[in-house]
């Protein structure tokens, strides 16, 4: 097939006619996208590196929630060529444009898209602590998202979420140490350079009370 990257390029740029994708050029969206990568291996390498133990692969299954037009999701499903990826998006729309998104780009084999709420998603026991990494960018809150995020991450899974531009609210503020340890998860720690990210590890199992019913965790945040 032609360039997957340009083929994609193509898909964003409809994407965004379409008004599943904010303004600016789609070159700045896949830069950020790419971005999630190079936070996901920074913290992975140190973590193994602390261990003694050899530099972490990329990850073996990744969940991207509220996967919209596809950023980071798609992204990052042609930077990790071996990594098994589900795309959560609720909006049906949106939704199918990802599921054609996926099979023009011919990745079916290892990326499936689901059109269903994050916190029902999270809610079948099949799915829960079963991915190494999940990602967020313009999903949620930070409390919605670590409440959905919690029950599918592995213990050691690292949750990585694109945060607002520097001088706004710091990740320590923005992500309370407490919230999280509700969900078994450890402190939000900043990374990133050109662009933000909070990198969240699960610690423990989340507590199976947890996602909360559809809409609860965002009318009732825990944080």
């Amino acid at each position: 097939m032609t360039d997957r990257w340009a083929t994609l390029g193509d898909l964003l740029g409809e994407a965004r006619d379409l008004g599943f994708l904010g303004p600016g050029p789609i070159s700045s969206h896949v830069d950020q996208s790419r971005a999630f990568a190079d936070a996901v291996g920074t913290v992975r390498s140190a973590t193994h590196s602390a261990r003694g133990e050899a530099t972490a692969a990329a990850p073996r299954s990744v969940v991207d929630l509220g996967s919209g037009a596809g950023v980071p999701g798609l992204v990052l499903a042609l930077t990790w060529e071996r990594t098994a990826f589900v795309l959560v998006e609720a909006h049906l729309r949106r939704a199918a444009f990802l599921v054609r998104a996926v099979r023009v780009l011919e990745l079916t084999a290892r990326v499936a898209v689901v059109a269903e709420r994050a916190e029902i998603f999270g809610q079948t026991p099949s799915r829960r602590g079963s991915f190494d990494v999940v990602t967020a960018r313009g999903f949620a809150r930070p409390a919605v998202v670590a409440e959905c995020a919690a029950p599918l991450l592995d213990v050691g899974g690292l949750l990585v979420v694109s945060e607002p531009p520097p001088g706004t609210a710091s990740c320590g503020v923005r992500w309370s140490a407490h919230g999280l340890a509700q969900l078994g998860m450890g402190r939000a720690q900043p990374s990133g350079s050109a662009y933000q990210f909070a990198v969240v590890t699960q610690e423990q199992p989340c507590p199976a009370r947890f996602p909360r019913r559809v809409g609860v965790p965002g009318k009732r945040p825990l944080f």
